[in-house]
């Protein structure tokens, strides 16, 4: 268990919502105040090799953990799932084999069940956004696009405050955005997909095409130092991820694009280059912002979906 911002004291009496971030390796959720304050946060592995009524028994555990430790009331519990979440239903809509029979789990029935509070579920990268609409870099802005840079690309489209799910909450799929119709092949199904040339599994991929031994972080340590050939590899991803970033700003008109997930912890090195790129390629202002609240996004999001939007 950790504690955050200034521990269990701090927390009101005017009740408390749990927020809950699911992933393929680890279930992470926290105790959040009504004004987005994170006062208490804890995390358990998640539970893959039982299936999806192992990871719901986990997810519901961690759930009712939180609230016992509450000093205040807890009114509800939101959940980001991985996987498109049905946001009428908190059902899941679609989901990879990294959750195991997740597909078709009725998320919210499950957990309304064992927690006896109302339950809201949506997609953890959309949960993410709101975390970053409530308390982090896009708290200013009505309508933004959320970009997350991780093994994949995930992303949020918002619009006067909200997310615009689509179809059953299959809006948002911009790693799947095809910027290379003949390109490389996807787990998808489609070749040229974003996500194939602007995510860490595809920065892995390039730092491998160079030297065997090589991997993303030692890639981008011979980028910051000058090597040649990491310079070229990066810059292609660069010029890659631009490339969609504007594909953004056309398609959505959004006031400012925010990037975070996992890889832009490493954007010190290549954001200035970024900037460069989208200069060179469009006249559209293109206002790119990094994400704020890094990991603790989604449990913040997810409770504001607790809280309501």
């Amino acid at each position: 268990m950790t504690a955050a911002g200034e521990g269990a004291n701090a927390q009101g009496a005017d009740g408390m919502y749990v927020g809950i971030d699911v992933g393929g390796s680890a279930i992470k959720g926290g105790l959040v105040t009504r004004s987005g304050e994170l006062i208490l946060e804890d995390a358990v592995h998640t539970p893959v090799e039982g299936g999806r009524a192992d990871i719901v028994e986990a997810i519901a555990g961690l759930a009712r953990s939180l609230i016992a430790r509450s000093r205040s009331p807890v009114i509800g519990v939101g959940i980001g799932s991985a996987g498109a979440i049905d946001p009428d239903t908190g059902s899941v809509s679609r989901a990879t084999d990294n959750l195991p029979g997740w597909t078709g789990t009725p998320l919210a029935e499950l957990l309304a069940e064992r927690t006896g509070l109302p339950v809201k579920v949506d997609n953890d990268v959309h949960a993410a956004a709101l975390g970053e609409a409530w308390t982090g870099a896009a708290k200013t802005y009505d309508s933004f696009v959320f970009v997350a840079l991780g093994t994949g690309v995930g992303g949020a489209l918002t619009s006067r405050g909200r997310i615009i799910h689509g179809f059953r909450g299959t809006a948002g799929e911009i790693g799947h955005m095809l910027i290379k119709p003949d390109g490389l092949l996807c787990n998808c199904g489609q070749r040229g997909c974003w996500e194939q040339y602007t995510s860490g599994t595809a920065l892995n991929r390039m730092a491998k095409e160079i030297e065997s031994f090589w991997d993303s972080h030692l890639l981008l340590k011979r980028y910051a130092e000058g090597d040649s050939r990491a310079v070229e590899a990066v810059d292609s991803f660069v010029k890659d991820l631009a490339t969609g970033l504007v594909s953004l700003q056309n398609v959505f008109g959004p006031e400012a694009i925010i990037i975070g997930g996992g890889l832009a912890q490493s954007s010190i090195l290549w954001w200035e280059s970024l900037e460069h790129r989208l200069k060179e390629m469009t006249t559209l202002p293109v206002t790119i912002i990094a994400a704020k609240l890094g990991n603790r996004a989604g449990i913040i999001g997810a409770a504001r979906l607790a809280k309501g939007i």
